[in-house]
């Protein structure tokens, strides 16, 4: 069973620790460089002490290249440390990508109220949020090693204004810090915002030819115009509370630095340094403010990389709550042998049922939710054997942006290459008896090219029917040793269903080795079937004939006539 970050700073933790071979090279180079830019002020007073004000040319050589060595450890330093880092918020970035959408195309327990778009936002957006920690956190660990380096000079240099900036600093990034998890709430409250307006987007594309009949273009816009205005209050909410942070992390840094220069002033002025040791000091006062204002982005970056974080691990979360909640469910067990499929421990009763290979068995449940585990037992054997033993084909039906044909076959078409190679063009056949069966001959004759014909966006310029047509005969074109279907045509009309059920029949009876089932309850695919099992909340479980199951004389049978009439 999975176990997922209960929370977005176990997330953060778990992604450092994974990336750790990057982060902390990373960091060190990071850090070297932060710490060679703290000492090039100190170069340049050594130099004015040592080689300046003593005229001597000597040392002004050797001080060149002391340096120009220094700077080019820095820039190397930048470089690689950068680049490190950047890797690994690539590398985890990618990685919380495959895991959100691992997690959501194959758990059965996907909430309801997540719709597609917002898990899209959560794949994509929040996860490039959440990896950016990998940069902020380098980049902290070296502008607290440069201030460090900094306080250290200072206080060998002047201990008196070396104390000032140890006590100045800490206070100042406490009064920077304090409204970091203000900013965390802003930016979650913000991707949650992007996430409904995406969501809301997906929604109104998936019903799009409806709203064009229906004339609800006015109501689409205004509806989508909502959650985008929500959307952008709620960014403007977090731009507003980063640039506040900003604001005050600026004027806290100007007033250490202007308590630093006061004091390292009144020190000169007294005589009690060089002119060396006060431009040293002036240098790293200055060099301060890069490593401060780093510090104060950061503290606003990172509430907004803990905000996606969250919420990343709150979808985990609830799909780890969803195979919790499943794992203690008496759902059905589900086991395959030689094209026979047999169903153990049926929920309410603990009976078994067993589908014959070679046959169609259309199975009736009492309740929606019995059809929905029976189809999640099923899904998750399906998935163990692989498409080529048995597949299971839901009654939701997603089409891709292509052609008929490559939607059936699953291939790259002629329509869809610019030079199409003759595997492509071999690939793309579809055998008419496929396409007669699945009743999809009749939609290539009422649209232009044929299998060539393009298909929108989630098949947006086809109807429903005519999309569960297209989804049945990429099922029955795959031609698995097990077929599972679920209610395929809920959509069509009653005549175009009856040719549908007679056409399949036929085409999966012509291989011995090959067993069919559908979940339904279409008095079209029951008539048809060699095999009807009707599975009740409670009390035993019938097999017969769809004819013979009307003709019992039961308190079962009556509640199958029931099922099968609703």
């Amino acid at each position: 069973m999975p176990s997922f970050p209960s929370s977005g700073s176990s997330l953060l933790i778990r992604a450092a620790r994974r990336r750790l071979s990057l982060l902390l090279p990373g960091a060190f180079m990071l850090s070297l460089w932060q710490v060679c830019e703290a000492l090039v002020p100190v170069a340049i007073g050594i130099v004015v002490d040592r080689a300046i004000i003593p005229l001597s040319w000597p040392m002004l050589i050797v001080s060149i290249i002391g340096i120009g060595a220094l700077f080019t450890v820095l820039s190397l330093g930048y470089r690689f440390g950068a680049r490190s880092c950047n890797a690994a918020r690539e590398h985890e970035a990618h990685a919380l990508r495959v895991e959100i959408t691992h997690a959501a195309l194959t758990s059965a327990n996907l909430p309801a109220d997540r719709a597609s778009g917002e898990v899209l936002s959560i794949a994509s957006a929040d996860a490039d949020t959440a990896s950016m920690s990998f940069q902020q956190a380098g980049r902290g660990i070296a502008s607290v090693l440069g201030m460090i380096t900094a306080a250290v000079f200072l206080l060998v240099a002047d201990p008196v204004t070396g104390l000032v900036v140890l006590i100045a600093v800490p206070i100042g990034l406490i009064i920077v810090a304090l409204p970091g998890r203000s900013v965390s709430a802003k930016a979650a409250a913000q991707l949650e915002a992007v996430a409904a307006a995406g969501r809301s987007a997906s929604d109104l594309m998936h019903g799009l030819r409806v709203i064009k009949a229906m004339g609800g273009e006015t109501w689409a816009v205004d509806r989508y115009r909502q959650t985008s205005d929500a959307a952008a209050v709620a960014g403007i909410a977090t731009g507003e509370r980063t640039g506040r942070l900003a604001g005050l992390g600026a004027l806290v840094m100007s007033a250490v630095l202007a308590i630093v220069l006061i004091v390292a002033g009144l020190r000169l002025i007294d005589g009690q340094m060089s002119v060396g040791a006060l431009i040293g000091i002036l240098g790293m006062t200055a060099f301060l403010t890069e490593p401060m204002r780093a510090l104060a982005e950061i503290v606003g970056l990172f509430a907004q990389s803990h905000g996606a974080a969250e919420r990343i691990a709150r979808l985990l979360g609830d799909i780890d709550a969803g195979i919790e909640k499943d794992s203690t469910a008496s759902d059905p067990d589900v086991s395959v042998s030689d094209s026979v499929v047999t169903v153990t421990g049926w929920p309410g009763n603990g009976d078994e049922f067993t589908t014959a290979c070679g046959e169609l068995t259309c199975i009736v449940t009492e309740t929606a939710e019995h059809s929905a585990r029976l189809h999640s037992a099923l899904s998750a054997r399906a998935r163990g054997l692989g498409p080529a033993t048995m597949l299971v084909a839901p009654h939701d039906v997603d089409l891709f942006e292509g052609t008929i044909g490559s939607n059936i076959t699953m291939v790259v078409g002629t329509g869809e290459q610019s030079e199409p190679d003759e595997q492509s063009r071999t690939a793309i056949t579809v055998t008419d008896e496929v396409l007669a069966a699945a009743g999809a001959d009749e939609l290539l004759g009422l649209v232009e090219g044929g299998l060539d014909h393009r298909i929108q966006e989630l098949g947006g310029n086809l109807s429903g029917g005519q999309r569960q047509r297209v989804a049945l005969a990429r099922a029955l074109n795959a031609d698995p040793e097990i077929l599972v279907l679920v209610e395929p045509t809920t959509a069509v009309d009653a005549v175009t269903e009856a040719r549908i059920a007679e056409g399949l029949t036929e085409l999966r009876r012509s291989g011995q080795s090959r067993a069919t089932i559908i979940l339904t309850s279409s008095p079209a695919f029951l008539a048809a079937a060699d095999t009807v099992i009707y599975a009740p909340a409670t009390g035993p479980i019938l097999s017969g004939t769809h004819s013979g199951l009307l003709a019992a004389d039961s308190d079962a049978a009556e509640a199958y006539r029931r099922a099968v009439t609703r």
